[in-house]
């Protein structure tokens, strides 16, 4: 007999554990989510920042160069500008006195030949002790010829070259200009003189106490400054073999006497000249050749015989009377306040003619600015008779 098992099928009764904290897991995972959100906003925010960043400085470097590029256009037209004003420029001597052509007292005459011996001879005259560098001052009162001088002695070599510098020009209102002006024009004969060493460069520097003398007054720094950069400038040039420098000025040379509005004379500047020379106020021979070489010219046809003749008695009796120191008879005031007006005063006709009466009624006209007295002037024309 077989047993039957009553077997009986169960489900498994589940198991219910309580989970502790369930509220706050959730709150939890509620939470994460809120700090990724926060955190994907950071960066979105950190991206716009990074970009807008990334943008100022593209912003910034376009701008750089921009800037770069200005200051270069700039900088090129201040050098085309600096080109074009220091470009320098040789004077046609062609037409120009000679020494020999020049009735110089004996005082120029033997400067003149210890200037040209020593342009000659320089190397020689180094060796055996005397001074390196060729530099002449050239003074006396205005319109003396100093210019004249300086070129019958650059003549004495023909093959050289001529360099005007007027300094009072040169003066800038801008600090700084002004040393540049200086420098700028000195370098470019430097340089000039350093591509042709075979030749000879005469630098003339007009009214040069411009630049030589120092204020004591409200612009003394600037004054100084100029000065400074002058002297650099001026030892550049004369440390050339090749270039000779000539300066020139109305003012006396003396320090203590060579005052002019506030300004005095820089005697260490004074001492750089190796040579110093007084042009000073004509001789009575030179306005004789002065006369008669101003109407020998082929432009004065219309000229009687006597005033071309150095030798008429008439003519030496007139420069001697001219040459008194006090009628102040310098070269310019003889030809601007003498010659030339005798001829446009002259009363014109189709056969006129310049005359020697011509030359003496200009003379009489012009007594006040020449410092004649009435009775000198009658004393003067009475001995014409």
């Amino acid at each position: 007999m077989t047993q039957t098992s009553n077997i009986i099928s169960t489900q498994p009764t589940p198991v219910f554990i309580p989970v502790k904290n369930a509220t706050s897991f959730r709150a939890a995972k509620t939470k994460q989510s809120e700090n990724e959100v926060d955190s994907f906003i950071k960066q979105q925010e950190e991206a716009r920042k990074k970009a807008r960043n990334q943008q100022r400085l593209n912003t910034g470097i376009q701008l750089g160069v921009l800037a770069a590029l200005l200051v270069s256009i700039g900088l090129a037209a201040k050098q085309m500008d600096l080109f074009k004003r220091f470009k320098l420029e040789f004077k046609d001597l062609t037409k120009e006195l000679s020494l020999s052509e020049m009735a110089l007292p004996k005082s120029q005459e033997e400067a003149a030949k210890r200037i040209t011996n020593f342009v000659e001879h320089h190397d020689k005259i180094v060796k055996m002790g005397g001074p390196e560098g060729t530099s002449i001052l050239f003074y006396g009162p205005p319109g003396t010829g100093k210019n004249t001088f300086a070129y019958a002695i650059t003549k004495k070599f023909p093959n050289a070259k001529f360099v005007e510098m007027d300094i009072s020009k040169m003066n800038s209102k801008w600090h700084g200009e002004s040393e540049q002006n200086v420098l700028g024009t000195m370098e470019a004969v430097i340089k000039e003189a350093k591509k042709n060493p075979d030749k000879k460069y005469f630098v003339f520097i007009d009214e040069i106490d411009s630049v030589m003398m120092q204020d004591v007054g409200s612009n003394a720094k600037l004054s100084q400054d100029i000065l400074n950069a002058f002297k650099k400038g001026f030892n550049d040039l004369t440390n050339k073999e090749n270039i000779i420098v000539m300066g020139a000025t109305n003012l006396k040379i003396d320090p203590e006497l060579a005052r002019l509005e506030g300004k005095v004379l820089d005697s260490a500047m004074l001492d750089r000249f190796a040579e110093k020379v007084l042009v000073d106020l004509p001789t009575k021979d030179q306005i004789k050749l002065a006369i008669t070489n101003y109407y020998k010219s082929s432009k004065r046809t219309d000229v009687e015989n006597s005033l071309r003749d150095i030798n008429n008695e008439k003519l030496d009796k007139i420069a001697e009377f001219l040459a008194d120191r006090k009628r102040g008879t310098s070269f310019r005031k003889l030809i601007n306040g003498i010659l030339r007006p005798a001829a446009s005063n002259k009363e014109y006709s189709a056969d006129a003619i310049m005359t020697m009466d011509d030359l003496i009624n200009s003379i009489k006209n012009n007594k006040n600015n020449l410092n004649i007295s009435d009775a000198e002037m009658q004393k003067f024309l009475d001995s014409l008779k």
